[in-house]
């Protein structure tokens, strides 16, 4: 017996009410036109979900997509309840409700399957929107299936324990390096990833895994006089098998030979047919200088061994003595080129960003504007000079020469946030990791960028990226923790910042390490760590500015407070 309820004389039968609405839904087709909307935005939101980033849209745009997609339902529902398609076109179906003689019987059971496929519907495609939503936490990076023709060359072993030594076997595979990644048949990892296991006893399967290779090229060196052994031998990363050995014992003016050598054995292992010209670069000779060469080996080593002025200017004077014996040594030149940038980059004085354009210059002149590196170089120079149009040409001229340059997209990434052109530096971020994934500098350029967008979680997951790839780098660690201060993880941050500091002492590192124990109130510590900075950037109004705000809490400092506020404005200004 069917239920009813009388309130004041009016009987509704509740039942009978239910399936009355089932029957409206199926006679006016709501469900229909219901289940077409939601495929149609199920669609548009996954697409929406795949390509915003990439083309640069904001997380916000996705959130207003998404709730659009939500608000669109009742729209749909109401639309579809009063508005009838058919062969005469679109008719205004009243009355609204069937009337009371209306004697169409349907099927109980199939209304009941009707309503519970429009709640299903419905929650599933709430549910799946609200998934989207919500932020999602990094998760740690994926590596890709190995190429063929991918190596990683690491820094050879030197047993004598001579610095001389150590610089010789870091050069001497390096070259070779060099050489493999000149040619574009190969895809070698970048020497800062794959040199960080210089010294350390692991497993090579590890190394290849790790960087993201199918072989791995390590070896040693001997030198005894003007004698040299070299040692090499080229590694299944998979197996761990040996797939190549070789030793050399030669006179120490055959090392060019030597690397030449080791290079195209490496070549014809993996079975890569090169071109006419990748076989030309094979052999290309960087001096006929082995004292050049040796002069430009330590220089190099100087540079990257320290950012402080004092040791950029020592590798300064060592280039330079290398072209005192070669003028025309290209690498000797690129290094001059590196040497004043830097210096140009501490100071931003107007006598040094015209030496460092002009060594630049020359370097690029010397190769009859072939070789990317000096374009990207003074790409870089411009950028920092302002100048940005001259910049834009640089770096076009970067890629024309070599397409898969990946610092000329990071560069064009950096020249592109200056601009204020944000999108387009995402893309160009995001281009430099897809082509190189082993690149730890193309993921802290892309943790940078997201960082400076105030997308705290996107940062850290680019800046952890890169101190997987290279756990020697202290900028990437000190990223990391500045990302996690961000996000409020105070723990993770100091653990982070500490090991930036125990690699290398930096401005960055030390003045985060202050912010961080100023607003936890230990202000006599942030001064100390902001005096830290002070040392090493000593014109840096921003670390100035924090000390100052430091010094004003800890009392009987007001004065030296003050002066230090003074210092800040006039290096602001």
């Amino acid at each position: 017996m069917p239920l009813a309820l009388t309130l004041k004389g009016l009987t509704v039968n509740a039942p009978n009410l239910l399936q009355t609405f089932l029957s409206e839904l199926r006679r006016r087709r709501v469900l229909r036109a219901l289940a077409v909307y939601a495929v149609v935005a199920w669609v548009v939101l996954q697409i929406g979900e795949v390509t915003f980033e990439p083309l640069g849209f904001s997380v916000g745009a996705m959130r207003v997509l998404i709730i659009s997609a939500l608000a669109g339902f009742p729209i749909i529902f109401m639309l579809a309840w009063l508005i009838d398609f058919g062969p005469d076109g679109f008719l205004f179906d009243l009355p609204l409700w069937p009337v009371a003689d209306d004697r169409r019987q349907h099927n109980r059971r199939s209304d009941w399957v009707l309503a519970l496929a429009v709640f299903g519907m419905l929650l599933i495609g709430i549910t799946s929107a609200l998934d989207m939503l919500q932020p999602h936490k990094p998760v740690a990076p994926t590596t890709s299936s190995r190429a063929p023709h991918s190596i990683a060359v690491l820094a050879f072993d030197s047993f004598d324990g001579l610095a001389e030594s150590d610089y010789f076997s870091s050069g001497l595979s390096e070259e070779i390096l060099n050489l493999l990644a000149g040619l574009p048949e190969l895809s070698v990892a970048a020497r800062t990833s794959s040199f960080q296991f210089r010294g350390e006893r692991i497993d090579v399967r590890e190394v290849a895994k790790t960087l993201d290779v199918k072989y791995v090229l390590e070896g040693s060196v001997q030198r005894s006089g003007d004698h040299i052994q070299v040692n090499a031998q080229l590694i299944d990363g998979t197996t761990g098998f040996q797939a190549w050995r070789q030793q050399y014992q030669r006179q120490l003016s055959d090392v060019f030979t030597i690397q030449r050598e080791i290079a195209a054995a490496v070549v014809e292992e993996l079975k890569v047919a090169l071109s006419v010209e990748s076989e030309a670069r094979l052999q290309v000779r960087p001096t006929d200088s082995l004292d050049a060469y040796l002069l430009y080996l330590q220089g190099a080593e100087k540079l990257r061994a320290s950012q402080d002025e004092v040791a950029v200017a020592e590798a300064g004077a060592l280039f330079d003595r290398a072209l005192a014996l070669d003028a025309g040594f290209g690498r000797a030149l690129a290094g001059r080129c590196e040497v004043a940038l830097r210096l140009y980059e501490i100071g931003n004085a107007s006598k040094q960003f015209d030496e460092a354009e002009a060594a630049c210059t020359r370097a690029a002149e010397l190769d009859d504007g072939q070789n990317a590196d000096t374009q990207i170089a003074l790409a870089r120079l411009y950028r920092f000079r302002g100048l940005h149009e001259r910049a834009d040409e640089k770096l076009q001229s970067a890629i024309s020469i070599a397409p898969a340059n990946v610092d000329a997209y990071i560069e064009l990434g950096e020249l592109r946030r200056v601009q204020n052109r944000l999108p387009e530096a995402e893309a160009s971020f995001l281009r430099a990791v897809d082509a190189k994934r082993t690149y730890w500098k193309a993921h802290e350029a892309l943790a940078s960028f997201y960082y400076r967008s105030k997308r705290y979680r996107e940062a850290l997951q680019a800046y952890v990226a890169a101190t997987r790839l290279a756990p020697d780098m202290a900028s990437a660690f000190a990223g990391t923790g500045a990302a996690y201060w961000m996000l409020g993880d105070v723990d993770r941050a100091r653990s982070a910042w500490d090991r930036s500091l125990a690699l290398q002492p930096s401005r960055q590192a030390y003045t985060n390490l202050g912010l961080r124990f100023y607003y936890a109130g230990r202000f006599a510590d942030a001064v100390s760590m902001q005096r830290s900075a002070l040392k090493l950037a000593p014109d840096d109004h921003r670390v100035w500015g924090r000390l100052a705000e430091s010094l004003r809490f800890l009392g009987e400092h007001a004065d030296e407070s003050e002066q230090a506020y003074r210092r800040a404005a006039e290096l602001a200004e």
